[in-house]
């Protein structure tokens, strides 16, 4: 095991786009945990500063404030939180209900594997951003919970179908069939055996997959489906400076931005990473 670990973490330092992912993934992860320590809190605004806002970039601002009076930076920090734990989480759900929807799809066959798969085809003929708006709408409340359910929900198909793949190879295996000769159950010979030698594709595609859910929540915060405005979230954040995109008021805009665009590029580039390196045949 530590052999391949090894391996793996050697394979990852000598892609050059896989350690910038790594450091991109890891600066992201660091704003997030330095969010404590920015100089005013999420929703901060002080009642007695006076000033028309937003105002510019400057030694007490140092990206400025939104139109409320919001410090821009202390809410980038912040908002790095609440996105990551967005992203974490709708594809915790996704793993949740589609690894074991592809594992039983796989190792079943016949109807389990018509049942499920026609039940993924029917979520893939729909738009993902169409989905994700339909799933999000059906909830009455303001907040990131139906974010992540509706991200979550859109990426099943993709995970579902890769962990049935994995496994349909996997169950041909000599180790497989040695199992069910010693009179092993179905579900252990799953579970124990079939499972924990699909994982690697599983983590790729995880990978890959909160990059997408992160740059698909900012996408439906920016629609107004998730969290208020005062919120601290980088959707969030876009949506209130897309007001002021005419006026040259570029700081409302592009820190949220950018941080969108470097953390989904940040989890590319790992995942294609992690892909090569625990694929020998993409190397």
């Amino acid at each position: 095991m530590r052999e391949r670990a090894a391996d793996i973490w050697k394979s990852i330092r000598r892609d050059r786009g896989a350690v910038i992912g790594l450091f991109l993934v890891l600066l992201v992860a660091g704003m997030a945990l330095a969010a404590p320590l920015a100089p005013y809190g999420p929703k901060y605004s002080d009642p007695d500063d006076m000033r028309d806002h937003p105002l510019p970039p400057s030694s007490e601002n140092w990206l400025g404030t939104d139109k409320d009076g919001f410090d821009v930076f202390s809410r980038l920090l912040w908002g790095s939180q609440l996105s990551l734990i967005t992203g974490l989480a709708a594809i915790a759900l996704a793993l949740a209900i589609g690894v074991p929807m592809g594992a039983l799809s796989g190792y079943a066959g016949g109807k389990v594997d018509s049942f499920f798969m026609r039940s993924v085809d029917i979520m893939l003929a729909f738009p993902s951003i169409v989905l994700a708006i339909a799933i999000a709408t059906l909830f009455k409340v303001q907040s990131v919970l139906p974010i992540i359910v509706a991200v979550g929900v859109v990426n099943i198909p993709t995970i579902a179908r890769q962990v049935r793949a994995s496994v349909l190879q996997a169950k041909t295996q000599e180790y497989v069939v040695a199992a069910r000769s010693m009179g092993f159950s179905p579900v252990r010979i799953l579970f124990r055996h079939v499972l924990p030698n699909c994982m690697a594709p599983i983590i790729v595609v995880a990978t890959l997959g909160i990059g997408w859910a992160i740059l698909s929540a900012a996408g439906l915060n920016f629609l107004g489906l998730g969290p208020p405005e005062d919120e601290a979230e980088w959707g969030v954040m876009l949506q209130a400076g897309f007001k002021y995109i005419d006026s040259g008021k570029q700081w409302l805009l592009v820190p949220a931005g950018a941080a969108i665009a470097v953390t989904v590029l940040g989890f590319n580039l790992l995942g294609d990473g992690l892909r090569k390196a625990l694929d020998p045949r993409a190397r």
